[in-house]
């Protein structure tokens, strides 16, 4: 009788053991249960409301700070006509003549031949400008291409320009400045004032050394392709020939017409003028490059100009 109420008390014993860790589970899970109960799932809304002012705090910095380097930092832009675009005036022409560009071009000036008869002067002559090459003897005292010569005007725009016209192959080379008020980015130019340069200097092509640019009408097309970023603040060259008539040329051959695919503006931003439906034979076509100092092709371009007769 002894063995069975042994084995009642270990029983018991067990039973009041597994009792109590029960229980001790049991009260352990509830408390560890009733703080998750009650923590947030979301960030509190005041925490929110600061990140949002810190964002706002660093986006007026920044454009406070880019305020600040425009306005005091970088040097004012001269107003045409003062005394002090006058002084950056002359020395852009003193390093207009020092380009190598200008140096060979005049090396390939033939000598002045007196004639009798008073024909046309053949071969390479340099356009005599002041400034840019809209202007013309018929132009003394007239205001011709307002854009050109107020708007883009002084050291801020077109500056100076030197070129040089082929009358034989109906060729021009020209060097041209760009100034700090013709930038669309930061230090680079702007596509539509690098386009008024090409028609400034196309229509003088198409109308001669010396006759008004206001004579002709203006292009029908231009196909423009921005190859490489045109900085500022430079001097570059422009080369252009007649496409269409085909005539044989006396300076290195300008590049075929544009390759959109190679612009290295995105295609949404394609300003050509679409080509107006004109009769080839009353229209010409003229090919261009502006290239840098260094001979690094920067734009190409393609103009049609309609024609008399």
């Amino acid at each position: 009788m002894i063995r069975p109420r042994f084995r009642l008390n270990a029983i018991s014993t067990l039973q009041r053991t597994a009792t109590q860790r029960c229980s001790v589970r049991f009260a352990s899970s509830e408390s560890t249960a009733a703080p998750s109960s009650t923590a947030p799932s979301k960030p509190k809304p005041r925490r929110k409301r600061l990140l949002y002012a810190w964002y706002g705090l660093v986006l007026f910095g920044g454009v406070s700070a880019g305020l600040t380097i425009r306005n005091f930092v970088s040097p004012a832009l001269p107003v045409p006509g003062s005394r002090e675009d006058k002084v950056l005036l002359d020395a852009l022409s003193s390093d207009a003549e020092q380009l190598d560009v200008v140096k060979f071009m005049r090396s390939q000036i033939a000598p002045v031949e007196e004639s009798s008869d008073g024909s046309e002067r053949k071969g390479w002559v340099e356009l005599d400008i002041k400034t840019h090459i809209t202007e013309s003897k018929n132009d003394e005292g007239e205001q011709t291409r307002t854009i050109t010569s107020q708007t883009l005007a002084g050291s801020k725009g077109l500056g100076v320009q030197r070129a040089f016209w082929n009358a034989d192959t109906k060729e021009l080379v020209a060097a041209v400045w760009i100034g700090s008020a013709m930038s669309g980015w930061p230090m680079m130019a702007h596509g539509g004032g690098i386009a008024t340069i090409f028609e400034d200097c196309m229509s003088r092509m198409v109308a001669g050394p010396d006759a008004s640019i206001d004579s002709i009408a203006r292009p029908t097309s231009m196909s423009i392709t921005y190859a490489k970023p045109t900085f500022s603040t430079n001097f570059y060259i422009l080369r252009a020939n007649y496409s269409r008539p085909n005539l044989p040329q006396a300076a290195p051959p300008v590049d075929p017409e544009p390759q959109p695919a190679k612009s290295w503006l995105p295609s949404w931003k394609d300003l050509t003028k679409k080509e107006q439906p004109i009769e080839a034979k009353k229209t010409v076509e003229i090919i261009g490059t502006l290239e840098s100092v260094d001979g690094e092709l920067c734009v190409r371009v393609k103009g049609t100009f309609p024609v008399s007769g």
